[in-house]
């Protein structure tokens, strides 16, 4: 298996199994961001991250829920899968020829030929950063998988206040904060001569918080 499609169903379980200690309780929801993929691999990621029937991220719901002894939390969790792509050609602006403002969102007509009655999937484009200079930047969000017990507009306001939570920058960011983590973290590890598969010495107090990557 490639790294690229590695399983992220041992990360799941480690997170759901730390959530479950620090706060005696399982969440009632769970929303995955993920680093998006060009159009047709995202079928084949779908399959394999969220379906696999024994290395999906569904499966790892289905273990824990068995060993933890958490069959009434399986069957009531919702959850979302949503694709996040910053590499768009795609530009929005106003009428007068501005940049459009921080919160800016297009979630009709983002698809040619998408049924947009769709339940499960849908897309929305989204300019969280304020741009002073240049062109903004859309980025793109893809709900592939989603049993979650709210709105899509409250899909896109959770999306818009994760943006907001970066902590190296006081401002909005491009992407939600977890993802722009993980991209920091990945970038300092990519530095590293040797990185061991675990956390060693005083390393391993840092585990609980890196479960995301």
């Amino acid at each position: 298996m490639s790294e690229a499609t590695a399983s992220p169903a041992p990360l799941m379980e480690e997170a759901l199994r730390h959530f479950l200690q620090k706060m005696r309780r399982l969440p009632d929801t769970v929303v995955i961001y993920r680093g998006g993929v060009s159009d047709s691999q995202q079928e084949v990621i779908l399959e394999h991250e969220m379906h696999h029937p024994t290395e999906g991220i569904l499966a790892a719901f289905d273990r824990l829920a068995e060993v933890e002894g958490q069959e009434p939390w399986r069957s009531k969790v919702s959850v979302a899968y949503i694709m996040v792509r910053r590499s768009m050609n795609i530009r929005f602006m106003t009428e007068e020829g501005d940049n459009l403002p921080s919160g800016s969102y297009i979630d009709e007509d983002v698809i040619p030929g998408l049924d947009a009655d769709n339940p499960v999937r849908s897309d929305f484009y989204m300019i969280s950063q304020t741009y002073v200079r240049g062109t903004a930047r859309p980025t793109l969000y893809t709900v592939l998988y989603n049993t979650l017990n709210f709105s899509k507009m409250e899909t896109m306001q959770l999306t818009y206040r994760l943006c907001g939570v970066y902590m190296t920058f006081a401002g909005k960011v491009s992407t939600p904060a977890p993802l722009k983590y993980v991209a920091k973290l990945l970038s300092l590890l990519s530095k590293c001569n040797y990185v061991p598969r675990e956390p060693t010495g005083q390393l391993r107090l840092w585990r609980p918080n890196l479960f995301f990557v």
